[in-house]
């Protein structure tokens, strides 16, 4: 199952108001696509305004638990239709190549040059000694892939609206550990990470054009460190519209 990065408002996200990058270009290009989650249940639709109100609550309840980690109230926005939201498509292979690059250089191991398709990260040697050195917690692996909209850095196990317990951190957080991986070696200026979505990533399996697909070569490996900064990249503009609009940002799978 794919992995895409969403940053926008709960509200948005649960009323599914929002599309995906293949949804787009699918749109885009006269063609339908079908989305599957690995949430998705059966039921009956539950109306905008219904989610607004219940997320709002939780918010509330939320930012008020944790009134003595935060330095004052933050910008969290929620409503249906108004606060933009972010979304591309890393996919797992991608942050997970960025979770191996960051743990070999942790570690001073070279960085395997390609790394499989669907591979495991942690099944992975040099991970899982990492895993062993390493106390505190990372969220960008260790965490259940939220991440609210708050300045301070810390993680903790909180419940959903849906009433699912998981491992929440923080917006500061996740910017703290991106800023850390990229002075290991790249201490990239922001254009320069910024056009990684556009110059590393997946080489194509594929072409489509005048509405037909062009199969070119199927790809069983992909390079490690450009599969690394695609992920980066992804996740730095995710930051940087969170930090803009005051919006969540969720791993949707």
């Amino acid at each position: 199952m794919g992995l895409d990065i969403y940053s926008g408002t709960l509200t948005r996200y649960y009323a599914r108001n929002w599309k995906t990058s293949v949804q787009k270009w699918a749109e885009e290009n006269g063609m339908k696509v079908n989305i599957v989650r690995a949430d998705t249940s059966e039921g009956e639709a539950v109306p905008p305004e219904e989610i607004l109100s219940d997320v709002t609550s939780w918010r509330d309840s939320m930012i008020e638990a944790l009134s003595k980690e935060l330095s004052g109230r933050p910008h969290w926005a929620e409503d249906i239709d108004t606060t933009p939201y972010f979304t591309e498509k890393p996919d797992w292979d991608a942050v997970e190549a960025l979770t191996l690059y960051t743990v070999c250089m942790a570690l001073g191991e070279p960085v395997p040059k390609t790394v499989p398709k669907n591979f495991d990260v942690y099944e992975h040697p040099v991970y899982k000694r990492y895993a062993q050195q390493q106390s505190s917690m990372i969220s960008l692996w260790n965490g259940g892939g939220w991440w609210l909209p708050f300045a301070e850095s810390f993680a903790f196990k909180g419940y959903l609206p849906t009433g699912h317990e998981v491992v929440l951190a923080t917006v500061g957080m996740l910017k703290n550990e991106l800023m850390q991986i990229n002075s290991l070696e790249w201490n990239a200026d922001e254009q320069t990470i910024l056009g990684w979505q556009h110059t590393e990533g997946y080489p194509a399996d594929a072409a489509y054009k005048d509405g037909k697909v062009k199969y070119i070569e199927k790809h069983t490996e992909y390079n490690t460190v450009s599969l690394a900064k695609f992920a980066f990249s992804i996740l730095w503009q995710a930051v940087r519209h969170s930090e803009q609009y005051g919006t969540l940002i969720i791993y949707d799978y």
